[in-house]
């Protein structure tokens, strides 16, 4: 199985959180392969749907069609961290090869990419930069897969 992240933004190289983001590839590096996607955002003075629209259009073309998606959204569903592990192994054992977590632009997706998803996850109840929404992730799926593996770090924290 592979891992990868289609998020919309821009990566600020020296930044805290883009440290700690490589921080957690290099770590969960010898679990799986990873692999990053940036698309850039909409800007100029589009209309909501518009934004929405065109970001989601530009994120389903770095898809594949057989790729398991995972749109993180705050009104999605709450995974305790054992749940998260647990629902890859799942993936696993269905032999799905790419599991694709999606962080939307500022103005969030369209609905027809949201039922495109084929899970809508959230990170948190609370709004979450995207900067930060991927270091939470990060952290999530490094720490699924020590669970997975029977690794302390899941009980260190």
């Amino acid at each position: 199985m592979r891992l990868a992240l289609i998020w919309v933004g821009r990566v600020h190289r020296k930044s805290p959180e883009q440290e700690l983001c490589e921080r957690y590839q290099t770590r969960l590096s010898p679990f799986v392969k990873w692999e990053e996607t940036i698309v850039r955002g909409i800007t100029g003075s589009n209309s909501l749907a518009e934004v929405q629209r065109r970001e989601s259009e530009k994120i389903i073309q770095a898809l594949q069609p057989q790729d398991y998606v995972v749109l993180c959204d705050s009104r999605g569903k709450h995974l305790s961290s054992p749940d998260l592990a647990e629902q890859l192994s799942i993936l696993e054992q269905r032999a799905i090869k790419r599991v694709v977590f999606v962080i939307g632009g500022a103005m969030g997706v369209d609905d027809s990419f949201r039922k495109r998803a084929d899970l809508v996850l959230s990170l948190s109840a609370m709004t979450l930069t995207h900067a930060l929404a991927r270091v939470v992730l990060m952290e999530q799926l490094y720490r699924a897969w020590c669970i997975k593996a029977g690794h302390p770090y899941h009980h260190e924290g």
